[in-house]
């Protein structure tokens, strides 16, 4: 009888360490399929994704005004870039009555031409949406201002500047990778409806290059709103 319940003893021992060990085996199966899986490794994080959204700066001085146009055409921020041009709400300080104006370029036929008689501030904005739609998805521009001149009195001003600028374009694209050529800026200093007193666009003059067939800001906007 002492040799069946030694035997019994026995018997259950090694049971409960085969089970044990099975155990054992079983998490370290788990551990080594999680380890495979990468799961417990140093990731590097994603950079952030802050959107196309311009951080705009309220333009006490004209440098900043010319800042704030450049920047919101780099990332096609349309909101922030109507609010480059004169509007409605705003006042001149000076007293004067402004309407923001579009100048195409010269040689345009009549056709092309009258696009731009009731070019307003809207129609700006339209353009920057419209473009972003028709690039690459999530566009950048590169933009690139050379020569920039002020001329600034009390409450108005006017800037000059070279302009080039890249477009993200989709492989099947009829818009140029590029334009280029100049412009003739002229601001007026107004009371917001803010209250604040900022710079505000009420003229764009554009003009081609003298030498080559570049395409100018007044071609892109024919292409994006016809």
């Amino acid at each position: 009888m002492k040799g069946v319940l030694r035997g019994f003893f026995w018997l259950h021992k090694r049971m409960a360490k085969i089970i044990r060990d099975r155990k054992v085996f079983i998490h370290i199966a788990v551990l080594l399929f999680l380890s495979s899986c990468d799961l417990f490794s140093t990731r590097t994080p994603n950079p952030p994704d802050f959107g196309s959204t311009f951080i705009w700066t309220p333009a006490s001085v004209t440098n900043i005004l010319l800042e704030n146009f450049k920047g919101t055409i780099e990332v096609l921020d349309a909101s922030n870039y109507a609010k480059c041009f004169i509007s409605s709400k705003d006042t001149a300080v000076s007293g004067e009555k402004f309407i923001y104006t579009f100048t195409p370029r010269s040689g345009l036929d009549a056709t092309s031409r009258s696009i731009f008689d009731q070019w307003n501030v809207q129609s700006e904005q339209n353009f920057i949406t419209k473009l972003k739609s028709s690039l690459v998805a999530n566009p950048k521009l590169t933009v690139t201002f050379t020569n920039t001149q002020t001329d600034e009195s009390q409450n108005s001003a006017r800037i000059t500047s070279d302009y080039l600028i890249l477009l993200p374009t989709l492989s099947n694209s009829s818009l140029p990778a590029s334009i280029s050529g100049s412009f003739l800026l002229q601001l007026s200093y107004v009371t917001t409806d803010q209250g604040t007193k900022e710079w505000r666009i009420v003229n764009w003059s554009d003009f081609a290059q003298q030498s080559g067939n570049s395409k100018t800001f007044t071609d892109l906007k024919l292409l994006i709103n016809p």
